[in-house]
């Protein structure tokens, strides 16, 4: 059975919850209820959501480049005013139709991946034979809309793990990318010049836009003054982070938490960003306003490992039931640290 998965290629139109006629006219789906097919209509407009933002920063793709979501059942129990073992059964349902698939991410999370319906043989009497049933509307770039009908949008905000900013109209996801071409490379008038600028903030600003989405701004800000305008001194507390990342995530693992578990990236914890720029205002005020730190490079590691140690065990305590097997792993995590500082003392 082959899986025709949404992708930006075949996005729907329209600026509404949309029903795919499929789903009526072909009789593969004759026994899908309304519901199904309402929960199938919910999730094409969160997948629509997704493969916006993948356009945007590449989120919310897998390692295959595909689109998927986050969809729980309660928050669609409640948009459907169904419970939410009546939404397990639905969703049963499509996968069955091989409408979605869905697989286990981390601990609480289901990534769904979502497929066209099938569309009825050529010899079927569809149902609803609309006058424009065959008819499909193509996508306007941004350029050839006018300025009353982008006056129109309006942003709207999903209500996903992860804030997803989607124009309600469809219509406006697939807009031209911005290019390097100007007015007068277009016209070949005259050659464009560019003012001369120094080539370390260059670099610096390369480095900022560079993971925007992992480091905020305002963190950047933080230990830029310290960094005396050179981009290897602006890169190594980048390195730094990551790598006091990496090793307290290593902590976690080896007390047991899953690999997979979302709780350990910067894209689902969003404890790691939020207070970033405060973790790095502390260590530098240790470092540059008291002196009494011998050794910054090490201090600063240790005090981000420690950081992101804390944000981690936060969030695993905010967000999921501490059963055994999580407190097993948050006192593993414990008994880590104490046998590095015993180590360490000895």
């Amino acid at each position: 059975m082959s899986f025709n998965t949404m992708t930006v290629n075949n996005l729907p139109n329209g600026n509404y919850l949309p029903i795919d006629l499929n789903l009526i006219n072909n009789p593969k789906y004759e026994n899908l209820s309304i519901e199904a097919m309402m929960l199938h209509a919910l999730y094409t407009m969160r997948m629509t959501c997704s493969i916006y933002n993948s356009q945007q920063d590449g989120s919310w793709l897998d390692e295959k480049g595909l689109p998927y979501i986050y969809f729980s059942n309660d928050e669609a129990a409640e948009l459907l005013r169904v419970s939410e073992r009546k939404i397990t059964n639905l969703r049963n349902r499509l996968a069955e139709q091989g409408l979605i698939k869905v697989f286990r991410h981390g601990l609480k999370n289901y990534r769904i991946y979502v497929a066209n319906p099938e569309a009825p043989a050529e010899n079927v009497a569809v149902k609803l034979a609309f006058k424009n049933y065959t008819t499909s509307k193509k996508v306007l770039p941004a350029t050839e809309k006018t300025a009353a009908a982008l006056s129109e949008s309006r942003d709207a905000n999903s209500a996903d793990t992860q804030t997803q900013n989607l124009p309600t109209s469809t219509q406006k996801q697939l807009v031209n990318k911005p290019t390097n071409k100007t007015s007068a490379t277009e016209s070949g008038a005259h050659q464009v010049s560019y003012p001369q600028v120094d080539k370390e903030s260059a670099l610096i600003a390369g480095l900022q836009s560079r993971y925007a989405q992992l480091i905020p701004n305002v963190a950047f800000q933080r230990f830029l003054p310290f960094c005396d305008g050179k981009y290897d001194k602006a890169k190594w507390f980048v390195d730094t982070i990551f790598k006091a990342k990496y090793v307290s995530n290593q902590q976690f693992l080896k007390a047991g938490l899953p690999a997979e578990t979302e709780v350990l990236t910067f894209e689902e914890n969003q404890y790691y960003k939020n207070g970033l720029a405060d973790a790095i205002a502390k260590a530098m005020e240790q470092m540059y306003r008291f002196n009494k730190v011998r050794n910054p490079e090490a201090f600063f590691f240790a005090f981000m490992r420690g950081y992101f140690t804390e944000k981690t065990r936060q969030y695993l305590l905010d967000h999921y039931e501490l059963t055994p097997e999580l407190e097993k792993t948050l006192s593993g995590v414990k008994h880590v640290f104490s046998k590095e500082k015993f180590n360490k003392i000895g």
